[in-house]
């Protein structure tokens, strides 16, 4: 369900004293749940818990040192059978292992676009149907 607030006469300006400001601060930088959350459950927009953070000296959570880890390569055992299928696999010297491809510009002014291996029977067949129509 959707939340609608209405306001009536002026809007309304509201102060937040430093505890409140750093209660808040301390929520969103503790409880594990995220600014829009923490901003939210106060009524107030995230933007404002970051605001009130560099306003009062208060800086982002140090993430600690990076931690790295060893890493090994090992050869799969299924990878010397691909490489040798790889190997003795034809080559195809087409552009991107794709058919070519034949644009014919009718009297029309529509385009066909085909496969440059289709049958000359079904192209004349596909030009005639399509300056038909």
């Amino acid at each position: 369900m959707a939340r609608v607030e209405i306001l009536a006469g002026h809007e309304r300006r509201r102060f937040w004293s430093e505890e409140q400001k750093r209660a808040i601060l301390e929520e969103a930088l503790t409880s594990g749940l995220t600014m829009a959350d923490v901003a939210r459950r106060h009524d107030i927009v995230p933007q404002q818990i970051y605001a009130w953070r560099r306003q009062l000296g208060l800086s982002a959570p140090v993430a600690t040192d990076p931690t790295f880890f060893p890493v090994v390569v090992a050869a799969s055992e299924n990878a010397e059978p691909r490489r040798r299928e790889r190997d003795t696999a034809p080559k195809v010297t087409t552009r991107g292992n794709r058919p070519g491809r034949i644009e014919v510009r009718c009297t029309n002014g529509r385009v066909l676009k085909v496969e440059a291996g289709l049958d000359a029977r079904m192209l004349k067949a596909l030009i005639r149907s399509v300056e038909d129509a």
